[in-house]
């Protein structure tokens, strides 16, 4: 078989990225049991989200804290970063949390949190979300999901991962794609106690070692602290940390309380394993009761109802817990894009290890770090489908943009930063973010990044996107580190110009997208900002349009004046092939029927047909029937461009790219001292 994308596993994190691609990929995905069998489904609690931006230093430190400051500190933070953003797009699927009165967020706690910050839907979160995603995939033509196939190999070359071979009732069948994604889940198939479904066996693991795949933490391993105690070998009953963070509590054998509930799992499971030990018991006791008996019913229905299953009535009496395996916090490592030492190869999910967890995962981080990487990973592969728009080389960029950054930063300090010089007498390094505060498409990391360079070539810029990526309110783009003097003097120009440029991008981009389809070329012109349309066309192609004349030199476009001082449209396209190099092009510019008829006979090669009413370019494109290029121009803006795609031409122009695009709003926060 061959396909553009082959994704193994149909949890949650499988089924996001495949959504985040675009529509005209084909993606085959195959899942080992059926599509319901994730742990995707079994997650009881909820998923974490950043409330608002006063709770940011809260969230990171409590991450960060329960996983033993093992994290990897740039994962937290994206994470954070796109929580809202992935909580919108789950609502858009039809995933529904639990809401306030005013339609606000009913955010819950769990253990080892110190903030209500938990969206959740009754006790079967994990199952409300992968449901909705499972169904907006089904409604994909371009998706074809196949059950109870497993995962045998991978086909490698060179390092480079061609796609797998999976075996279904006792075939083997061999799948060759651009890109191989593994989400094949944790590993609690291989313990006695786990929460896990049974064949989720570390299958990507295995692989892994097979193909010296670099992997992390092989043995960071979470213990949930509380499942339901049952005799049987059987799948552990998970019952949720949400209980405990509204108030359920935990006795020893003799019905006494011998802990805090709310501490981070692991240092929670050692405390129940020496109770259990102390007493000689298999279990202790953990008592719902303290939450009121309606709330329990509302909050929690599934696990009232498998307890009662279970001869347990949890408002009654209390039911007995035991720790069973729960999570893999290690796996194959992987970048910020979900990326594997493999070239073409990618894992999201419970099987990569991006370092977000540490050594122990925060209650409710895991479905949004599975969903916020698999969303990095979609990006990634859709960036590389797309052939890398490279800025400016080094001669360009030495000869060219240097000398304008630096007038920029000259015209911001004419002699010094007064206010910096103020608050910052000695050289002390910072960090500072890059925050989105708006939708868009991000353009002039580069020039960005060159602007502190050029005050401080030590100054270290990290960007967690690409020029040309879509970029989401909130989003973390990336870090500035460096002298603090450097970054307060240089901040203002390099959000100008940031700003700027994404701005451009961002409308040529909606622009663009309205004439997909037509095979109509959309151009921009020279209405930019002085010195700096070597910015502005670049930020034109980065939103996907496509650039006139760079300037005078360029070209030959014969407008109007040049008509009038040559004595008509013939004289002046006949001088200019008389005095252009025969490599030029002559375009010119027309406003009525005659002028068209008149560079037509005169051999023009392009055919400008300057505000003309809809009529006059009906009758003027079919004269012309195809014997010079067309492009159609004058006041051409995103709001009427509509209109003008219907019509046989080659090209529309439009000056609104550069002279109307309004920034998109970027920001540096966040400022910090560093040792």
């Amino acid at each position: 078989m061959k396909t553009d994308i082959f994704i193994v596993g149909t949890g949650c994190s499988g089924l996001y990225m495949a959504l985040n691609l675009p529509k005209d990929m084909n993606i085959l995905m195959i899942t080992k049991s059926k599509i319901e069998e994730s742990d995707s489904y079994l997650a009881q609690g909820g998923m974490c989200v950043l409330k608002d931006e006063s709770d940011y230093n809260c969230f990171l430190e409590d991450t960060l804290k329960a996983g033993h400051y093992e994290n990897n500190v740039g994962s937290v933070e994206l994470m954070i970063r796109m929580s809202q953003e992935v909580v919108r797009d789950l609502e858009k699927a039809g995933a529904r949390f639990q809401k306030n009165p005013d339609g606000s967020f009913d955010y819950t706690r769990e253990g080892a949190h110190r903030e209500n910050r938990i969206v959740f839907h009754e006790d079967i979160t994990g199952e409300e979300i992968t449901s909705h995603l499972l169904a907006r995939a089904k409604e994909r033509d371009n998706i074809t999901i196949i059950e109870y196939a497993c995962l045998k190999d991978l086909i490698v070359e060179d390092n480079k991962c061609l796609g797998g071979i999976y075996e279904k009732d006792g075939e083997r069948v061999e799948v060759y794609a651009d890109t191989t994604v593994l989400a094949t889940g944790g590993i609690g198939g291989k313990y006695k106690r786990s929460t896990n479904f049974r064949h989720l066996t570390g299958d990507a693991i295995d692989l892994a070692a097979k193909y010296n795949i670099t992997t992390e933490h092989l043995d960071y391993v979470q213990i949930h602290p509380t499942t339901l105690f049952c005799e049987q070998d059987e799948r552990s009953f998970l019952i949720s940390e949400s209980v405990r963070g509204e108030g359920a509590l935990l006795y020893d054998k003799n019905g006494n309380r011998f802990v805090d509930e709310l501490l981070p799992r692991d240092l929670l499971t050692q405390k129940i394993r020496e109770q259990m030990e102390k007493d000689g018991t298999e279990f202790v006791y953990e008592d719902l009761r303290p939450i009121p008996a309606d709330e329990l019913r509302e909050h929690f229905p599934h696990i009232v109802d498998y307890c009662r299953e279970k001869g347990y009535d949890v408002t009654k009496e209390c039911i007995p817990v035991v720790p069973a395996q729960h999570y893999f916090m290690g796996g194959i490592k992987v970048d910020y894009d979900s990326h594997t030492s493999m070239d073409n190869l990618y894992a999201v999910g419970e099987t990569a290890c991006n370092g977000v967890h540490g050594k122990n995962r925060l209650a409710s981080n895991s479905l949004l770090e599975s969903l916020v990487f698999a969303k990095r990973a979609a990006r990634r592969v859709k960036r590389e489908r797309i052939k890398e728009k490279n800025m400016f080389d080094s001669a360009t960029l030495k000869l060219n943009v240097d000398p304008l950054i630096l007038g920029a930063l000259r015209e911001d300090i004419t002699s010094e930063d007064v206010s910096t010089n103020s608050v910052m007498p000695y050289p002390k390094k910072g960090q500072v973010e890059l925050i989105c505060k708006e939708d868009g498409i991000i353009c002039g990391l580069q020039v960005f990044e060159r602007v502190f360079t050029l005050l401080d070539e030590a100054t270290e810029v990290e960007f967690f996107v690409k020029d040309g990526d879509e970029v989401k309110k909130g989003e973390l783009l990336g870090k500035v580190t460096g002298d603090i003097k450097v970054l307060l003097s240089g901040e203002r120009v390099a959000l100008n110009y940031l700003q700027r440029m994404s701005g451009v991008a961002t409308y040529t981009n909606k622009t663009a997208k309205l004439l997909e389809g037509t095979g109509i070329k959309l151009l921009d012109t020279r209405k930019t900002s002085p010195n700096n349309r070597i910015f502005e066309k670049y930020a034109v192609r980065i939103g996907n349009g496509n650039n006139h004349r760079y300037n005078l030199s360029d070209g030959v476009l014969l407008k109007d004046n040049h008509i009038g001082a040559a004595g008509g449209v013939k004289e002046a396209v006949q001088m200019a092939k008389e005095y252009a190099p025969f490599v030029r092009k002559i375009e010119v510019e027309v406003e009525t029927y005659d002028m068209v008829v008149e560079a037509i006979e005169a051999g023009a090669d392009i055919v400008m047909l300057d505000n003309m009413t809809p009529e006059l370019l009906d009758k003027c494109i079919k004269f012309i029937d195809k014997r010079a290029e067309i492009e159609i121009s004058g006041n051409v803006t995103k709001e009427n461009i509509e209109i003008l795609k219907n019509y046989d031409v080659d090209y529309i122009s439009s000056g609104a790219l550069t002279h109307s695009a309004p920034i998109l709003d970027l920001s540096l926060k966040n400022l910090h001292p560093i040792e």
